[in-house]
């Protein structure tokens, strides 16, 4: 009897993961992210590896969302475990107080990778296409960025744990298609997605 055979495996140009870290806080309140939702191990994000590079396309941008804690250990550990090489970093400024022992937390990063070489993108004047490596939610700070160069981008926190949709403009702007977002929180429009907050579109 003839087998039927499984569709081919989506290979996309740009993935965008957003794992749970083990946040779990401290102090006699409970205020990590444990609070919200299941967290995952260091060791379970980084053997998410083969099925990072089943679906990433020869020539890949990946943008992974990291804490402070872990901002070293997903560069050095999880980024090569998934099949990328380092680039860059991008820091997200939050508006509040935020928590932490020594020093509030403020900041979230994204580290952006890439596997393969894929193409420089351009814009419809020939130049290349680009983001930036800070954006910011500080109210006080808003219009001297906007002054500066019209570009800065400002957004408030949504509920916990959703990213701003900046990245996803910038990915559009300056990465190839297909997209995808891994561990996602909301749908967007021209991307497909998986995470347990949203009737998710793949198998992943």
């Amino acid at each position: 009897m003839v087998q039927p055979s499984l569709p081919p495996i989506k290979r996309y140009g740009t993935i965008i993961v957003d794992p749970p870290w083990p946040e779990q806080g401290g102090g006699r309140i409970k205020r990590g992210a444990d609070r919200h939702y299941p967290l995952m191990s260091l060791k379970d994000i980084t053997a998410l590896g083969p099925r990072i590079q089943a679906i990433a396309a020869p020539n890949c941008h990946l943008y992974l969302w990291t804490t402070n804690n872990y901002l070293i250990r997903a560069g050095a550990e999880v980024l090569p475990e998934w099949g990328f090489s380092y680039i860059t970093c991008i820091t997200w400024e939050k508006e509040g107080m935020g928590l932490g022992q020594y020093f509030r937390g403020t900041t979230e990063h994204v580290l952006f990778a890439r596997r393969g070489q894929p193409p420089y993108r351009r814009l419809a004047s020939g130049k290349r296409a680009q983001g930036k490596t800070g954006f910011t939610t500080q109210k006080e700070t808003v219009q001297r960025q906007l002054e500066r160069d019209g570009a800065w981008f400002v957004q408030r926190k949504a509920r916990h744990s959703e990213k701003p949709s900046i990245i996803h403009e910038w990915a559009e702007k300056v990465s190839p298609g297909p997209y995808i977002e891994l561990f996602a929180r909301s749908i967007r429009d021209g991307w497909d997605c998986w995470g347990n907050e949203i009737p998710s579109n793949v198998i992943f």
